[in-house]
């Protein structure tokens, strides 16, 4: 089973990336077209700047001949139809090229689209980017232009219009010849249809030369930046070609530069292993900054906690000063309650007193009632004792006693009516004590609660004043909180920008790296080309060398064979025998000669070797340092071949001058 999901991953893998890749050809594909639109689009927008070029020239010719003919001759109508008849024919170009680039920019918008599912393949993604704002940017010129050549072909249309309706007038005034018009009105036309036309030349004139002046002025700028680049290349050019002769001719006279060009190659590495090493290093410092910008990022992610439990902290803070508020409006409400009941009270106490002074009227008619019964008690028992007294008077005192009687009857129904009273003010007295102990119950309830309020009270002035104490201690935490964070902020800024200027540093760095890695690269390769080439060299004049010596030891024993020749005709002299030795002598010091001049050219040969390698790697150095990479390559490849011919040629006149020399010095004592 695993070996079978290996497979459908390896399977899944490699059709992703066949789908990547059809993609990704697609996207070249349409690149490839709009490029090739795009050329043929300016192609095309200088063929009709050409058009339009010769269509204004056309114009200023009708324009003169219709001021010399008024508008009437054969030649101009033939080129006023041929005007019109290019004049929209450019039209009709200049409205199918719109068209094209309206349709090249949805390409354009498809493209973009399509690039979004190649963002695998990150160097292809970017070179793609790269490609489409290039297209952009030209798509955009080129609409610029096509806007020019419209505004242009639609002054054209102008002037194609004008020209008709000057020629209609031209009828019109022909007419007026046969009679129909005027000869006066006829001129006056002419001389008015005439000054229109003036002004409009003399517009269209100045609009021409304003733009000829500012193609001068853009030409006399993009001549005078060329004469600058050619300066420039001249320069670059005359100092590669000193260079050149200097370098090239000590080349030849080098022997001993491989081992200057080893330890050169061996610097160089070392260099390169200092950079390498300087590179890890700048990594470290970069994964530093990264754990220091990591913590940044921490500390604030704390600090931004902190804030969060601040704003939660404020927030309760506004709960209980909502809830504060709440228990002010309920302490408002309970003071007004305390207003009304102590109202209330007052006008309880106001009745009370109504009351008792009711009750005190009624206690003083009640003791006067008394007193009037105990009067009437007084009066029965003293009628009693008259009517004991005087019980024999039967006569006198019975209409006395029938008095007295309905009196005592009615004293009798006035005492029952006073002791209802009584009974009834008894019971209001009863009623009045109930009212008054369930007052005093009242008010004692109303003090307890407006004691229980006041220690409510207290409590919350209390808790109000601690959480007043809190806010304030809420608002130097903010205060504390917002200077730390605009300090944090400054320093995050800060951080930011010293990150960047690394960033920047690193990639100026790493560019700087890459740069040198390509000089030494190039500097190697140039090296290792001379030591190849000074190697043959060497090999040619080494073997040169030992032809010129075969040669001369040929020549010794030729010379040898002739003296020994000389010496057997010559055996009767003394003096020719005491000749031999001499040219023996002379003989074995031409080769000493020989092989003393060729250790001394040798010797010469790789001191101003030496000495012309040291010079041509300052020199080259302090020049790489100067010129920009780019000309050094062009002037490189430029001069290439001129190289390898200079080389050839040097080789072998060096080659030639040495044989000449041996040959003299090999030469000179026989002479």
């Amino acid at each position: 089973m695993e070996d079978y999901a290996s497979t459908v991953n390896i399977d899944s893998s490699d059709s992703s990336k066949e789908t990547e890749m059809v993609e990704l050809e697609n996207c070249m594909e349409v690149l490839t077209k709009l490029d090739l639109d795009l050329a043929y689009s300016s192609e095309k927008l200088v063929n009709l700047h050409g058009l339009l070029m010769n269509l204004l020239a056309q114009e200023n010719e009708l324009e003169t001949i219709a001021v010399e003919n008024n508008y009437i001759s054969e030649e101009f109508m033939e080129k006023a139809l041929v005007f019109n008849l290019l004049s929209s024919i450019l039209d009709s170009e200049v409205r199918e090229l719109d068209s094209f680039m309206v349709s090249l920019q949805e390409e354009i918008v498809d493209a973009h689209k399509k690039k979004s599912s190649c963002r695998n393949l990150k160097e292809q993604f970017t070179m793609m980017e790269e490609k489409l704002i290039d297209t952009e940017g030209s798509l955009r010129q080129t609409q610029l232009q096509i806007s020019d050549v419209k505004i242009q072909s639609s002054k054209l249309q102008r002037t194609v219009l004008a020209f008709t309706h000057e020629n209609w007038k031209n009828c019109i005034v022909e007419v007026s010849e046969h009679g129909l018009l005027s000869n006066i009105n006829a001129q006056s036309n002419l001389q008015m249809a005439g000054q229109r036309h003036i002004l409009k030349m003399l517009e269209k004139s100045l609009a021409r030369e304003l733009d000829l002046e500012k193609r001068l002025t853009e030409s006399r700028k993009s001549e005078e930046e060329l004469k600058h680049k050619l300066h420039y290349t001249e320069q670059v050019a005359f100092r590669m070609e000193e260079t050149a002769q200097v370098v090239w001719g000590r080349f030849l006279e080098a022997e001993n530069s491989v081992v200057v060009l080893k330890g050169t190659s061996h610097e160089l590495l070392g260099r390169i292993q200092l950079a390498h090493f300087n590179l890890n290093s700048m990594v470290q410092r970069e994964n530093e900054m990264k754990c220091k910008y990591q913590d940044c990022v921490e500390d604030l992610k704390k600090k931004d906690a902190a804030l969060q439990s601040f704003k939660i902290r404020t927030a309760e803070n506004s709960a209980i000063d909502a809830e504060l508020s709440n228990l002010r409006e309920t302490l408002k409400l309970l003071e007004e309650k305390v207003k009304e009941s102590e109202l209330h009270l007052s006008n309880e106490k106001a009745t009370n007193s109504s009351s008792e002074a009711k009750i005190r009227e009624l206690e003083n008619v009640i003791e006067s009632f008394r007193e009037s019964t105990d009067v009437a008690d007084t009066r029965a028992e003293s009628a009693e004792l008259k009517v004991a007294e005087l019980t024999g008077t039967n006569v006198e005192l019975t209409e006395e006693l029938n008095f007295l009687k309905g009196s005592a009857s009615k004293a009798e129904k006035k005492v029952g009516v006073l002791e209802k009273q009584l009974r009834e003010a008894e019971i209001q007295l009863q009623n009045a004590k109930a009212v008054s102990e369930a007052s005093q119950e009242q008010q004692n309830m109303l003090y307890s609660a407006i004691w229980d309020m006041e220690t409510l009270i207290e409590d919350l002035k209390s808790k109000v004043a601690k959480a007043e104490n809190k806010t304030d201690d809420a608002e130097e935490h903010c205060i504390i909180l917002s200077e730390t964070n605009s300090e944090l902020t400054k320093e995050l800024s800060i951080l930011r920008e010293r990150i960047e200027y690394l960033e920047e540093s690193l990639e100026q760095a790493t560019r700087s790296k890459v740069e040198s890695a390509n000089d030494i690269n190039v500097k190697t390769k140039f090296i290792m080309d001379l030591v190849v080439q000074l190697g043959k060299e060497r090999e040619h004049l080494e073997k040169q060398l030992n032809l010129l010596t075969k040669e001369n030891k040929t020549m010794a024993v030729k010379l040898g064979m002739t003296v020994k020749d000389a010496s057997v005709g010559y055996n009767s002299n003394n003096d020719d025998d005491k000749d031999l030795p001499s040219l023996t002598n002379n003989l074995s010091n031409n080769d000493s000669c020989a092989k003393s001049s060729l250790e001394a050219v040798k010797d010469s040969v790789g001191q101003s070797f030496q000495a012309g390698i040291l010079l041509y790697l300052s020199y080259f150095d302090t020049y790489i340092g100067g010129v920009p990479n780019t000309l050094l390559d062009e002037t490189h490849e430029a001069s290439s071949s001129s190289d390898n011919d200079v080389r050839n040629s040097n080789s072998v006149n060096s080659g030639v001058d040495i044989v000449s020399k041996l040959e003299h010095s090999a030469e000179v004592p026989f002479l």
